[in-house]
């Protein structure tokens, strides 16, 4: 007609119909990747585990700002904290490269006797920070809970990247605890295993938990919660 070749009708339906297919089979697989990230995490030992859209995960200046003001000891003492992470409204950017995230809690339980030490100085955090042989004792036991976060964490990293989402990135909590001292004049000690935590990156943690379906309960003296993240992409 007019000269011009008309495409038959059902070629056309034909390409449109597998490339809906392998768009579906593409997403379903990715659903499936992240299911199977989640059971990784408990397998591995977290309390809890949840998917999450990066567009959920929330960042803001004011948690950089916290390291600052009051002082943190770490401030400029670890290459995973700040000033030396990304700023928030960088790390904002970065989220919206990945398809999904995976939110992850470990539970520890208080020993005994440092739940003691706690419940007996509520109203007098300010001596317990001066107490050196109680420090040491917490430190030591809060090493080990930090750890357990920093294994699970890594290894879902890991499993993404063996799965071709060699672009997943995986945040920790507080500051980074590989080193017993952390020096900053020069390169990292532990390139491949050191990364900074979520609050280190601007993220709101309490806000995303929330997000997430989770939740955070404060000044907890039976227990503490850890919290990391897994960014899939």
């Amino acid at each position: 007609m007019n000269g011009r070749e008309i495409e038959p009708p059902q070629r056309c339906s034909y390409l449109q119909c597998r490339c809906q297919l392998m768009a579906q089979l593409k997403h379903t697989s990715f659903d499936t990747d992240c299911t199977h990230f989640q059971k990784l995490a408990l397998t591995l030992g977290a309390s809890r585990a949840r998917a999450i859209d990066p567009k959920r995960v929330v960042t803001d200046e004011r948690v950089q700002l916290k390291c600052r003001y009051p002082p943190c000891r770490h401030y400029g003492r670890n290459l995973m904290c700040p000033p030396f992470t990304p700023s928030a409204s960088q790390f904002r950017r970065y989220l919206t490269k990945y398809r999904s995230a995976i939110l992850v809690q470990v539970e520890e339980r208080i020993p005994e006797k440092i739940k003691r030490t706690l419940s007996d100085n509520q109203s007098r955090y300010a001596n317990l920070i001066k107490d050196a042989s109680f420090q040491t004792e917490y430190n030591r036991w809060h090493l080990k809970a930090w750890t357990n976060l920093h294994r699970i964490v890594s290894e879902i990293e890991r499993e993404a990247f063996r799965r071709n989402y060699y672009l997943s990135l995986g945040l920790g909590a507080e500051h980074c605890a590989l080193c017993q001292t952390c020096v900053v004049e020069g390169p990292c000690k532990n390139p491949l295993r050191a990364r900074p935590s979520m609050e280190a990156v601007g993220i709101d943690v309490y806000r995303t938990i929330r997000n997430a379906g989770l939740t955070l309960q404060w000044n907890r003296l039976d227990a503490i919660t850890l919290n990391g993240l897994v960014l899939i992409g």
